[in-house]
């Protein structure tokens, strides 16, 4: 059986639109309620927690695996990238008060040991100190919006697709970490037993983006 790791939440429903659309069949997997291994003709299905996606592959637990690239950025395993399908997109923001946006707009060293809340705390690590800016990481792993409200933190990193999110909780965007997109992943090291049929996927998806950027 081919093994496909799938991130449950935000970008499931693409994920699953995109093997459809590549001819893998998924009849099993969309009906699917409280399963996370969901077997259907020569595939088998896991669905697991966005975070943990990377290291099915990297621990050679499955052949491939539809990621966030946020995901990717943030836990850094030695992954071969063979895809980006274009989806999910939405873009790694630092966003804050208003009242920031002048330290952004000035000397880095304005930036140093502001407090960022975040759930990606190693990207927003790397980011700052790509700056030479020093900050105190705290990580939250949901709604960090509240942070700044909350006196917990002067700014957040998160990511957001139309940013209304950010708005109805009073901030702005000061700066873009980097887009966001769905990739298809596989394992740098090692060989799967189902390499051809994987390669098959990985051309069979790649076909499918190349239609949709021409529409």
């Amino acid at each position: 059986m081919i093994k496909i790791a799938i991130p449950t939440g935000r970008i499931q429903s693409e994920a699953i639109e995109v093997l459809k659309r590549a001819g893998i069949p998924t009849k099993n997997l969309e009906s699917a309620s409280r399963e996370l291994a969901i077997d259907e003709e020569n595939f088998r299905f896991f669905l697991a927690k966005p975070m943990d996606v990377p290291l099915y592959v990297y621990y050679g637990t499955t052949d491939l695996a539809l990621a966030g690239s946020d995901v990717l950025m943030e836990v850094s395993a030695d992954l071969l990238e063979l895809v980006d399908t274009g989806l999910g997109r939405c873009r790694m923001v630092v966003a804050g008060p208003r009242s920031l946006k002048a330290r952004f707009e000035g000397n880095e060293k304005e930036l140093m040991w502001l407090r960022v809340a975040t759930k990606y705390p190693n990207i927003a690590e790397r980011h700052f100190a790509s700056k030479g800016v020093q900050v105190d990481i705290i990580k939250l792993h949901g709604s960090v919006e509240l942070a700044p409200q909350l006196n917990i933190a002067d700014c957040i990193v998160d990511i957001t697709q139309t940013g209304t999110t950010l708005e109805a909780n009073d901030l702005t965007i000061l700066e873009e970490v980097c887009p966001v997109s769905l990739k298809l992943v596989a394992r740098k090291h090692g060989s799967s037993s189902y390499w051809r049929e994987c390669l098959n996927i990985t051309e069979s998806i790649k076909n499918i983006v190349g239609r949709m950027k021409d529409v």
